[in-house]
């Protein structure tokens, strides 16, 4: 699976109210700031006899696609990429919680961004004590390695090295999404961000791959399977909710639901492996491997949820991704946000 996170690091640690909260984001300023230590310029690693062909094309790529995203997609234009971390440590990984008897996330609220449903840290450990604690106050957690993240803008976002270990099509999905982090933010919805980010990712990459390769060409029907397989699994996990939903609304016990949720996770499980097969990619090839809990499907769920009714939106501006990404810009720069309640009302 594609995991992205965004993330606002060390100058909001001055914003921060309360000492949790500091030191939590004191320690991601530390991080960050070894991040900016150990970075070189992407023309020096280019130059690097000892790097590989196929790590350096990927490099070349992520500036195509940045430059396409800036100038036929009108996403923001920045100063992320021009620069490679060194580190060869997982970017981030990021932790979700949710209440064992419903299907509500746990949300943190932190200065500028607003409420966010997920929390990132920089070391396993971190986010693995993390998840003993909400574990021990009763939430179902899961943690994922995320692939990349965005500072939205407040600092110079470097490649990673392990965001090169992906396909050309997966690595410009990638940046697309993460782009689209940093030119579109709507404060305290989190959920919505990463949806919108998820489908201006994936119809963004069948738009790169169709003008530089041409429409016929294999990466442009490989970015497109990527977009069918995510449109299927979105109805699916979408379903698989309302039914869990269903469940936890009958008026028994917490610990009857427990209990019995068990049996709806299995039946889950066996309604997935029949849905694979239909699958055109090997993007979700994990999720059947997963221990599921509430905080797994909502995980999952944040990135596709109603992801048809963006395609449905998509479709009604033209099939012009440049025009879909104006008009969020328009609601954005606007105090009013009546153009994107209008949205959610009429699409999602």
């Amino acid at each position: 699976m594609r995991a992205a996170a965004f993330l606002i690091l060390a100058l909001l640690s001055i914003f921060s109210s309360g000492c949790a909260n500091l030191g939590y984001l004191s320690k991601l300023g530390w991080h960050q700031s070894s991040i900016l230590f150990h970075r070189i310029s992407v023309d020096e690693c280019l130059e690097d006899e000892t790097v590989d062909a196929d790590t350096k094309a990927k490099i070349r790529l992520i500036g195509d696609v940045k430059r396409y995203g800036e100038e036929t997609l009108g996403l923001r234009r920045t100063k992320n990429y021009e620069k490679i971390c060194q580190l060869k440590d997982p970017v981030l990984y990021v932790i979700t919680a949710s209440e064992k008897d419903r299907l509500q996330l746990l949300a943190w609220d932190f200065p500028i961004i607003g409420w966010v449903s997920y929390k990132s840290f920089f070391t396993q450990k971190d986010a693995l004590d993390e998840k003993r604690t909400l574990e021990e106050k009763g939430f179902d957690t899961f943690v994922q390695r995320a692939a990349a993240y965005s500072t939205l803008g407040w600092l110079k976002d470097p490649i990673f090295f392990p965001m090169l270990e992906f396909d050309e099509v997966t690595l410009a999905n990638l940046i697309l999404h993460e782009m689209a982090h940093a030119t579109l933010y709507f404060k305290g919805k989190a959920d919505f961000n990463e949806r919108l980010a998820t489908f201006i990712g994936n119809r963004g990459t069948i738009d790169f791959f169709a003008e530089k390769s041409g429409p016929g060409s294999k990466r442009v029907l490989e970015a497109i399977h990527t977009q069918e397989d995510d449109l299927l699994f979105s109805k699916w996990i979408d379903g698989a909710c309302r039914r869990l939903s269903r469940y936890y609304e009958k008026e028994i016990s917490k610990e009857e639901k427990l209990k019995g949720r068990e049996e709806i996770f299995q039946s889950i499980r066996e309604e997935f492996r029949q849905l694979k097969a239909r699958f055109k990619t090997d993007g979700y090839a994990d999720f059947e491997k997963r221990d599921l809990n509430n905080a797994v499907l909502l995980a999952y769920r944040r990135y596709f949820h109603d992801l048809e009714k963006f395609e449905a939106f998509y479709q009604k501006t033209g099939s012009d991704l440049r025009k879909v990404i104006e008009f969020f810009l328009k609601v954005q720069a606007s105090e009013d946000r009546t153009g994107l309640n209008s949205f959610l009302e009429g699409f999602l």
